[in-house]
């Protein structure tokens, strides 16, 4: 019974989508933008938050401790509260209402998750069996090493960022000032204007982006084991 609840409880957020679909899906450059920075931000925050926490693991620098103050203090502090802020730099070296600006925003609010996941999947795994690849160059290290035992990890923040970068809405009508078309700035132009075939097109793009990365890296590790295994039988 429990379980039943918990599956309705998931389930019905989406129930009204499940009764209808879009009938002429059009690709838009509210689309191609949204995509573009979903693929941008997950591979970036790969690769700096698995290069950020392999860093903050090994390093023995003075500056360890506030670097790992500052990198996870926005954790701490709502997006909200630093928009401001970040406007400011922006526009002081004209980056409002253009696609960097908007990446960038993207990006820094979610590096801090990315590292923080990445940094305690590196933990978990422990040190010691980390040191024995920090012979092996790091395209092998992280080929051979790294992926193959933060696979859950990688997956998880790719999935993250992308949902954060789908679900943001203030920061890219602010620092874009409404010039940078995503499908989320569409969604709520579609909603205050009644346009029912808009947004149900753009919710499904919500929906079907974290869903296809899902299966697609899923797909994508499980290959890349099985290379890796033939490699060191």
């Amino acid at each position: 019974m429990s379980r039943l609840l918990v599956a309705c409880f998931v389930v019905f957020p989406f129930a009204g989508l499940f009764l209808t679909f879009p009938t002429s899906p059009t690709w838009d450059e509210a689309i191609l933008n949204t995509v573009a920075y979903v693929v941008a931000v997950a591979l970036i925050n790969v690769w700096l938050g698995i290069g950020t926490a392999w860093w903050l693991l090994f390093t023995e620098s003075k500056w360890k401790a506030w670097v790992e103050w500052l990198t996870f203090l926005p954790l701490f502090i709502p997006v909200l509260a630093s928009m401001f802020g970040m406007y400011i730099a922006l526009a002081q070296v004209g980056l409002i209402g253009t696609y960097t600006g908007v990446g960038l925003v993207l990006l820094v609010t979610t590096l801090p998750y990315s590292i923080r996941l990445a940094y305690n999947a590196m933990y978990v795994i422990g040190r010691p069996l980390l040191e024995q690849s920090l012979t092996l160059a790091p395209l092998t290290r992280i080929g051979f090493v790294l992926f193959p035992l933060m696979k859950e990890s990688v997956r998880t923040i790719v999935l993250f960022s992308t949902v954060i970068v789908l679900s943001q809405f203030v920061l890219v009508q602010l620092i874009g000032a409404g010039l940078v078309p995503t499908v989320t700035t569409k969604l709520y132009q579609a909603y205050g204007g009644n346009d029912v075939s808009l947004a149900l097109q753009n919710t499904w793009v919500l929906v079907s982006l974290p869903v296809l990365f899902y299966i697609g890296l899923g797909a994508m590790f499980g290959i890349w084991i099985r290379l890796v295994k033939g490699r060191l039988q």
